[in-house]
């Protein structure tokens, strides 16, 4: 477990150095993580690829960040112009839900244009509705005439 030091007024969250114990979390013949600590581990590649990998309810926390699917240039990592976005968002959070343990939470960042439908295909998934979060990151996001993502479900 992670513990604290207090030194001149700072404190600093300091990590054991053991990894954590992927055993029952993900399947046996699941590709290793890109990096991994005592408190988690993360996985580089589609969310498509990586999920089916994860065993159910194993995750106390899902954060996700996709695509907000504006046309946006992203390189050949990602589709950001799909016609079937929700639909692909469908599948996305279907496995995100799958891995979610009973009682966890799940945070989806996007535009509220997605975060409305998403979070009714949520809902028919029983998942509950909790809080809006808005973000104010124009200062951070200098584009000139542009909106900027704010919101996450």
């Amino acid at each position: 477990m992670p513990s604290t030091r207090e030194s001149r007024n700072q404190t600093r969250l300091q990590l054991d150095s053991g990894q954590l114990d992927l055993t029952g979390l993900v399947l046996a013949d699941a590709d290793e993580p890109a990096f991994r600590t005592s408190l988690g581990a993360l996985w580089s590649g589609d969310c498509m690829d990586v999920l089916p990998m994860i065993g159910d309810e194993v995750a106390d926390t899902v954060f996700a960040d996709p695509p907000f699917n504006l046309g946006k240039e992203y390189g050949d990592r990602s589709n950001d112009m799909r016609s079937d976005y929700l639909e692909w968002c469908y599948g996305w959070l279907a496995e995100c839900i799958r891995i979610l343990k009973p009682g966890g939470s799940f945070f989806v960042y996007n535009l509220p244009k997605w975060n409305i439908p998403i979070g009714a295909f949520l809902g028919t998934q029983g998942l509950e509705f909790r809080h809006w979060i808005a973000v104010e990151i124009s200062a951070c996001l200098p584009i000139p005439g542009r909106l900027h993502p704010s919101h996450s479900l």
